[in-house]
């Protein structure tokens, strides 16, 4: 039964991000949405995406394949509607970084496991703090024109089935049970954000 909860959980990242990129695309814009977390999205993913793949945990594969391309697809989003020269040259700055650690693997006397495993918490770090720059610029500039709640609702419940998922798995990573619990935290704080600059105003 456990087996099925990654992909649950990747069903679950499918429909949370389904009415984010419905909004983006009926306003043709991402005002609002922090470019940062999605990065660091991909860039997270990646790490774990290669990690599981290296120590044969398949099926948690999944979810990390779907958030880094619906946050990639979202930054599609960005280079599409907004973003000028100058932005889209940082972005592929960026992306180009998350990436250049995966060419140490090309070295000879590199222990893949070690590095793999060490850029998991680096991802730990990423998953720690990539929702606290939207929740910054949310309390900055009140803007949640183009957040979902549903969004943020869902990444939590996914969160929490992935946790559940990795909880039973023979190999435990405590990289991933730490990312699932910061998910859980950082996505609770940003619906409450959200929450809060969508009630009525007082009289």
């Amino acid at each position: 039964m456990f087996d099925y909860l990654p992909i649950v959980s990747s069903l679950i990242l499918v429909f949370s991000f389904w009415p984010l990129i419905n909004k983006v695309r009926r306003n043709r814009s991402v005002s609002g949405l922090s470019l940062l977390m999605m990065s660091f999205g991909v860039a997270q993913s990646s790490y774990f995406i290669a990690y599981n793949l290296f120590f044969d945990r398949l099926f948690m594969v999944l979810p990390f394949v779907v958030t880094g391309a619906l946050s990639a697809l979202i930054l599609y989003y960005f280079v599409r509607y907004n973003s000028d020269e100058k932005q889209r040259r940082q972005l592929a700055i960026m992306l180009l970084c998350s990436v250049l650690p995966f060419g140490l693997l090309l070295l000879p006397n590199t222990d893949a496991a070690s590095l793999l495993n060490g850029l998991t918490y680096v991802g730990l770090v990423m998953s720690s703090v990539r929702v606290m720059p939207q929740t910054y610029k949310t309390i900055k500039s009140g803007d949640v024109s183009n957040l979902s709640a549903r969004y943020f609702s869902l990444q939590f419940i996914a969160g929490l089935t992935g946790l559940s998922a990795e909880l039973h798995m023979a190999q435990v990573s405590v990289a991933h049970v730490l990312t699932f619990v910061m998910i859980l935290l950082t996505n609770a704080a940003q619906l409450a954000c959200i929450h809060y600059y969508r009630r009525p105003a007082l009289a």
